[in-house]
């Protein structure tokens, strides 16, 4: 599933537009990067929270060269599962 998917999904379960729902999506995806941008986390309770975290600087060996090579500090963003999420998919997807 895709974001197109999605917004075609939420449209017709609340009677927009595709478009309409696709304005609606990008404005949740557009503040919840700002939030963290802003080094702000959003929680979405039930379904999970979105923050950034800095991964530490680490050495790592090109593929192409073999040679190792230290990659340098970062921030990327995390999500973590909430609880009601994570037992939906546990419910959903025995192995």
């Amino acid at each position: 599933m895709n974001k197109s998917d999605l917004a075609e999904m939420v449209a017709k379960q609340e009677g927009l537009s595709k478009a309409a729902a696709e304005r609606v999506l990008n404005m949740v995806f557009d503040e919840i990067m700002d939030a963290i941008c802003k080094g702000d986390s959003v929680t979405l309770t039930g379904f999970g929270t979105f923050s950034a975290r800095t991964r530490k600087a680490a050495q790592r060996i090109n593929p192409q060269t073999r040679s190792k090579m230290m990659v340098p500090s970062k921030v990327v963003p995390k999500f973590k599962a909430g609880k009601e999420f994570k037992e939906k998919v546990a419910k959903s997807l025995k192995p």
